[in-house]
């Protein structure tokens, strides 16, 4: 636009137009116009070829921190995918245990530890079962709920003790507390202990 506004300059200054007469001075004025607009919008032409420059750079780095945090995204699903994958797993191995050969099992609290035993049918046939954690073995049996409901009223009262070496808590039976001196099924030391009555 610079080189079009320099070559109408050019004619008018080879036309020889008097700057002194009212037309001539129009004219100049004009010329002197049309020379600054050009060099205005050649100017503002530049600024805005640097500006979308500057708006292409930020695009593909905007376009390179969204591939990456897709990335990460994915990546994250994908273990997440696995940690439920591998719990189906766990939970396929805890359905195996819970029904070996098509077996099953029920649970029951360990009467020396409390902690939960997993009994299967032979043991019940058995008539007894092992506690894995403290080691003790214990009858089982299954109960109707009136049996149950007759064992809870006429049942032995009993304590739950913790032994003062080991820490570790039992139940006792009271008639086991006043027969005699129970021993901890943990550590095998005395449950020193004094049953009274209200």
């Amino acid at each position: 636009m610079k080189e079009k506004a320099a070559y109408l300059k050019g004619l008018i200054d080879g036309l020889g137009i008097d700057e002194n007469t009212k037309e001539g001075k129009v004219i100049k004025a004009m010329s002197e116009l049309l020379s600054e607009m050009a060099e205005t919008v050649d100017s503002i032409d530049e600024d805005v070829t640097h500006a979308y420059d500057q708006i292409n750079d930020l695009s593909e780095e905007l376009e390179d921190l969204e591939a990456d945090l897709y990335e990460d995204e994915d990546a994250e699903d994908e273990e997440d995918d696995s940690d439920d994958s591998d719990d189906e797993t766990e939970s396929d191995d805890d359905d195996d245990n819970a029904d070996v050969a098509g077996e099953p099992y029920y649970e029951v609290a360990c009467p020396a530890c409390g902690k939960t035993v997993y009994v299967s049918e032979d043991d019940l046939d058995a008539g007894e079962a092992i506690c894995p954690s403290c080691k003790v073995a214990f009858e089982v049996a299954l109960e109707d709920p009136e049996d149950d409901e007759a064992a809870e009223n006429d049942g032995p009262v009993q304590y739950e003790v913790t032994c003062p070496a080991c820490g570790a808590t039992s139940v006792v039976d009271e008639e086991a507390l006043l027969d005699g001196d129970p021993v901890c099924p943990s550590c095998g030391k005395p449950l020193d202990f004094e049953v009274t009555e209200e």
